[in-house]
Formats: structure tokens, C-alpha cells, sequence
């Protein structure tokens, strides 16, 4: 919203009520309401907002969690860099004999539970970094 030019450093929710009310033109009254969570805008205006913004209706309404409707069970979102360092260590599975069958659900559960985790690229990779020096364990 800052990016957008809503931001207000004297409102609670940090973005401002007049600009809203000028974008939408509902009232600063109602548009404050909307943004302390009192009443929802109407299909139509949500959308609007949201094209303004340049975000789904969904993360007006609900936030990130609810941003992509693709994002289910089957799917996982990542970090490029952090995905990419999962890859670049992957050739220790394909290297070991013992390994090579089981490489690719290794690989699946460490993504997936690598991108469950909410902490800095730092972190993850010492996080990655264990779970591939777990390996030594079994390949001997």
C-alpha cells in the first residue's frame, strides 16, 4: 500500500482514509471502517481497490495467506534462492547408490518443509544444510 501512495503515518492502519475515499468515492467515514475492518466493500469496489493496489481481492480481504487461489495441497511456494539451494545440493542423493531411489521424496519433503518454515534465507540454509548432512548418516 506504501508502493501505491496510500501510506499515512497518522492513521492506525497506515494507510489513508481521504485517498481511499477519493479512489473509491465512498466516504472517509466508510472508507475508515473498511480499513479498521468494520464493513467490507462491495464486490465491485474490492475490486477496484484491489486493481489499484495491484493485488488480489482475496489479500484485501484475507491477507497473504489467502493472495494466490492456486496455492493448495499440491503446491508449494518458495523462495527462488532457497529452492535453488535445495537443487544445487541434490547431486549428494544422486551420488549415492543407496540414496538414488528415495532422492526425489527426500528432495519433496525437504521443499515442503523448508517453505512451512518462517525464518531468514540465513537460517533455512543452515536448516538445508543439516538436513542433507543427516545423509552422511546413511550413505556412510
Amino acid at each position: 500500500m506504501e508502493a501505491a501512495g496510500w501510506y499515512s503515518t497518522r492513521s492506525t492502519s497506515g494507510v489513508c482514509a481521504q485517498t481511499l475515499a477519493d479512489i473509491t468515492g465512498h466516504s472517509v467515514q466508510i472508507c475508515r471502517k473498511y480499513l479498521r475492518g468494520e464493513a467490507i466493500p462491495e464486490p465491485v469496489k474490492l475490486a477496484m481497490i484491489a486493481e489499484k493496489l495491484k493485488v488480489s481481492p482475496g489479500w484485501l480481504l484475507f491477507g497473504d495467506s489467502h493472495n494466490d487461489a492456486s496455492i493448495g495441497e499440491d503446491n508449494v511456494m518458495m523462495n527462488k534462492k532457497i529452492l535453488l539451494y535445495i537443487l544445487s545440493k541434490a547431486h549428494l542423493l544422486y551420488n549415492a547408490p543407496q540414496l538414488s531411489e528415495e532422492a526425489p521424496d527426500f528432495l519433496m519433503e525437504l521443499i515442503n518443509d523448508v517453505s512451512l518454515i518462517d525464518t531468514d534465507e540465513a537460517q533455512l540454509k543452515r536448516i538445508i544444510d543439516l538436513a542433507f548432512s543427516s545423509l552422511k548418516h546413511f550413505t556412510g
